[in-house]
């Protein structure tokens, strides 16, 4: 295999191991960034990871939080009383209504732009079968490549065994 196939499959394995990890734990909610409100910071089409242990936010932390039946990230500019008041980047303005400490669901810890329309692809159902189709081969001929080499190596070691002899 050569070595910079085996560094991809290497680097593949790797966030993959990431994403499970993060979904194992279930502390961290990875959402998509779907509008250009928080730009720079934050740029649609990127996947943020928000911590959920991290509900009592500062000034200047950029927060995830449920309005009626969707997520908002924003970032917090003032605390008055025990509401939260929060503001898109891009935004000219304050949002509308203030945030609840139970709205929180956590605060905003890493950002990895772009990869969010590789997930939103990736959530079709024939691109998601397709994916995973490939995968299974990948993992069949890797198998088959493995047994190759053990066999070969099975093989050289008994020509060892009868040369020394």
């Amino acid at each position: 295999m050569k070595k910079r196939e085996y560094a991809g499959r290497i680097l593949l394995a790797a966030i993959a191991g990431v994403f499970l990890i993060l979904a194992a734990f279930k502390r961290f909610s990875v959402n998509v960034v779907l509008s250009g409100s928080m730009e720079p910071a934050l740029k649609t089409g990127g996947i943020i990871f928000t911590d959920t242990k991290k509900t009592m936010p500062g000034i200047g932390d950029i927060i995830t939080y449920r309005m009626d039946d969707m997520l908002v990230t924003h970032r917090v500019t003032d605390k008055r009383d025990s509401a939260y008041i929060t503001r898109g980047d891009a935004n000219e303005g304050e949002d509308a209504a203030p945030v609840m400490q139970e709205q929180i669901v956590g605060t905003v810890v890493f950002f990895i732009p772009v990869l969010g329309y590789v997930a939103a692809f990736l959530k079709s159902k024939p691109v998601f079968g397709l994916i995973s189709l490939m995968l299974i081969q990948e993992l069949f001929f890797l198998g088959m490549q493995w047994k190759g080499v053990c066999r070969q190596f099975c093989t050289d070691r008994k020509y060892e065994k009868i040369s020394k002899k």
